[in-house]
């Protein structure tokens, strides 16, 4: 609406395309009612425009999810199509018929829409052509991968100006007409057409809660987690086997929708799942919900993507916790105005899956969703007769007070407003079952505090978050080194102090952070066995080296909870969760020395799961750093004008992704090397300070400790002088450089 309330995902957060922008509603009274009109594009390299879209949002909420059986039926065509015959490139690279950006439609019975358009046109020798005139030959070199000098070598290149001007397109006659040509260097883009038009919503006004507006909070009610779409993005493929209790066959109990327009094959059995004497009871794996928001980065911060981290999440805040209800629902108050995620968590509070965009809610309002990623048509899963059973199996007192279309959670707060409340700590315990009655089982109680726990073993024997901000250096890092066993001398660094392993020691690295985060945070360079040489692709014009799982994976890919899709996890828990079988291969189960799954206790591996959760950020909120290191990395300035020649006329012949002096290596001669020199200034750059893993301590680093040594590499039989002597300029030049990056 346009206060900014009932805010939700209308269509295309599954559909083929990157992103869809400056929608637009069309004409209601033409021929293209109740149809969105719509720029789709990559967010870069398209020179701020893309494709021209009609999207059906009416009838459907992805390109192949229709909106109810009777469309699926009887509609040849998806939720989206070009308006264009000529179809533009949506994506980056040429566009050979030229792209759209900020259509208008307008509203006057014609159907025509104001769009800025500009057509492909590139530089040959340092003249503005059309695309029409290139051969064959230069479309091909245009339309493949290269570097930036191989780029800027050639005489055509894909940088002319984009000279948007206004058109207006008819999309029936597929007619074009110019409106308004920009003069030379300039562009014209959003062009508005001056319409009187009816406010919109305005027979649909906002309810507020005064007393929630005062307090600048809102209400937030999903009716169930487990009504979800037919991708199953919060269904059974989000949960493994090690989830499933003794006797589950299945963790989500499922039964053929009741709505005959429901276009899923099947959904979650909510009867079965909420009512304590069935065995689903015990099975549903969804058991705490985590409120998150956004953290601003300070400002002034030196090196602020450093201090983020090696991760495609801003930093967050843990703002609380709250039991999912056994039907699946939940209610909290939140901030308002306040960039919100929310995660649903198994019983070890990790993610079932990763929230990928932020949601908000006004002062005072009253926010109800049908499910997580439920279907955007049609009624709630958790409505009508099945939100009304109310079985035997739970407690009189509370079953005798439910209200008709009430979810177990609005009743619980009902009854209970402090329930409301987000809480500190993943605290349940079973307040529907009434075991007094035969066959019903209370699901066990969970209680996972920082310190405080029923066991004082469990407790944190480090620093413990204040106000939910995780900080991998005060946080994380010091559980490594914490002592346990019973002499009090066994740590995780006792064992890992291997660089070219895993090296969890508190040292400060290369890139101003500490060693042991990028060493989770960094996979090792992909080797190809056929050669036995790194593998690289060409990224933005830059020769980048294709790397492995990391331990841990803050990427989210398919958005699964980031814990319980990383090794470290796996590792830690002793269970296989969704790390990938890469992952595994590349990171097995330690052969040797005591269980990990047995080393941390309960509060340690909660911590843990919710920085991994969270994106794996190196600082959340540096400025609630009781000993922040203000993140900087070493000088790239002085690596290229002190280092890199060094690099160039010392390493460079062995340490490429071709091999030794241009000959295939061994597969074993890379095996865990990280050290891949590509010649890209930048990349190098980023390359040289994974070998930096103290800056305090110069001659211990990777990057001088190797070269020189004799022999290197080892095994070399015939190296009789170090590639890179003490006392060498060189080394000394290294060494002066990684010095610079020392603070106490």
């Amino acid at each position: 609406k346009p206060d900014g309330t009932d805010m939700f995902v209308l269509y295309g957060a599954q559909s083929p395309g990157n992103s869809f922008l400056h929608p637009r509603d069309m004409d209601p009274k033409g021929a293209y009612n109740g149809k969105l009109v719509t720029s789709l594009m990559s967010l870069s390299g398209t020179r701020e425009g893309g494709s021209l879209m009609m999207v059906d949002a009416a009838n459907y909420s992805e390109q192949n999810t229709p909106a109810s059986r009777a469309v699926a039926l009887s509609a040849a065509q998806g939720g989206q199509s070009q308006m264009t015959t000529r179809a533009l490139n949506d994506g980056r690279g040429l566009s050979l018929f030229g792209r759209v950006t900020t259509p208008f439609p307008l509203w006057d019975g014609t159907d025509r829409v104001l769009v800025s358009y500009r057509p492909c046109e590139v530089t040959k020798d340092g003249n503005v052509i059309p695309c029409a005139t290139l051969t064959p030959a230069e479309l091909d070199r245009l339309a493949s991968d290269r570097t930036k000098a191989e780029e800027a070598a050639d005489a055509v290149r894909d940088n002319a100006p984009p000279a948007y001007a206004v058109y207006m397109v008819d999309p029936k006659t597929q007619t074009w007409l110019i409106v308004a040509a920009p003069p030379a260097g300039f562009m014209y883009t959003d062009p508005v057409a001056l319409q009187s038009r009816p406010e919109p919503n305005a027979t649909q006004p906002t309810v507020i809660d005064a007393t929630l507006a005062a307090q600048g909070k809102a209400l937030i009610e999903v009716r169930s987690v487990y009504d979800t779409d037919g991708l199953n993005r919060m269904g059974e493929a989000m949960i493994v086997p090690a989830d499933l209790p003794a006797g589950c066959a299945r963790g989500i109990a499922q039964t053929a929708p009741i709505d005959t327009a429901d276009t899923r094959n099947s959904v979650a059995d909510l009867v079965k799942i909420k009512d304590p004497a069935d065995p689903a009871y015990l099975c549903a794996p969804a058991r705490f919900v985590r409120a998150t928001r956004a953290v601003a980065p300070m400002s002034g911060m030196t090196g602020m993507r450093e201090a983020i981290g090696e991760t495609e999440f801003e930093p967050q805040q843990i703002l609380g916790y709250a039991p999912v209800e056994p039907d699946g629902s939940f209610k909290l108050l939140v901030p308002a105005d306040t960039p919100l995620a929310l995660s649903i968590l198994d019983s070890k509070g990790r993610a079932l899956q990763t929230h990928l965009n932020w949601i908000q809610v006004r002062p005072g309002e009253r926010r109800t969703c049908d499910g997580c990623h439920s279907p955007r048509r049609g009624a709630a899963l958790n409505s009508g007769a099945i939100v009304n059973a109310m079985p035997a199996s739970i407690k009189v007192a509370l079953s005798s007070q439910h209200q008709s279309g009430e979810t177990m959670a609005s009743l619980r707060t009902r009854l209970d407003p402090a329930a409301l409340n987000l809480a500190p700590d993943q605290a349940f315990s079973d307040i529907w079952a009434d075991i007094t009655k035969a066959g019903v089982q209370a699901r066990a109680p969970i209680s996972v505090r920082y310190t405080g726990n029923t066991n004082s073993a469990d407790d944190l024997g480090t620093l413990a978050p204040t106000n939910g901000i995780i900080n991998y250096p005060d946080h994380i890092a010091p559980i490594w080194a914490r002592a346990r066993g019973a002499a009090g001398a066994n740590t995780c660094t006792g064992c890992h102090t291997d660089p070219l392993k895993l090296d969890l020691r508190a040292s400060f690295g290369g890139t101003g952070r500490m060693v042991s985060y990028d060493e989770l945070l960094i996979g090792d360079p992909v080797i190809d066995p056929a050669t036995g040489q790194p593998q690289t692709r060409i990224e933005e014009g830059v020769p980048v080296i294709v790397r492995g799982p990391a331990l841990v994976e803050p990427m989210a890919g398919g958005a699964d909870g980031i814990a319980r899709s990383s090794r470290l996890t796996e590792i830690l828990f002793g269970e296989t969760l969704k790390a990938g079988a890469a992952a595994r291969t590349a990171h097995p189960n330690p052969a040797s020395g005591p269980n990990h799954a047995s080393l941390l206790n309960a509060a340690e591996k909660r911590l843990i799961s919710e920085w991994m959760d969270l994106g794996g950020q190196y600082m959340n909120d540096p400025s609630k750093s009781p000993n922040v290191r203000r993140v900087a990395a070493l000088s790239e300035a002085s690596f290229l004008a002190n280092v890199q020649p060094v690099l160039q006329a010392d390493c460079a012949g062995c340490h490429q992704p071709t091999g030794s002096a241009g000959a295939a290596q061994t597969l074993q001669s890379f095996l865990r090397n990280r050290f891949v020199l590509t010649g890209s200034p930048e990349g190098d750059y980023n390359v040289t300070l994974s070998m930096v893993s103290d800056t305090c301590n110069a001659a211990a680093n990777p990057l001088l400790r190797k070269p020189s040594t004799v022999p290197h590499p080892a095994g070399a039989t015939t190296q009789t002088t170090a590639v890179l002597a003490p006392a060498s300029a060189g080394y000394v030049a290294i060494s002066s450089w990684i010095s610079s990056g020392c603070t106490p």
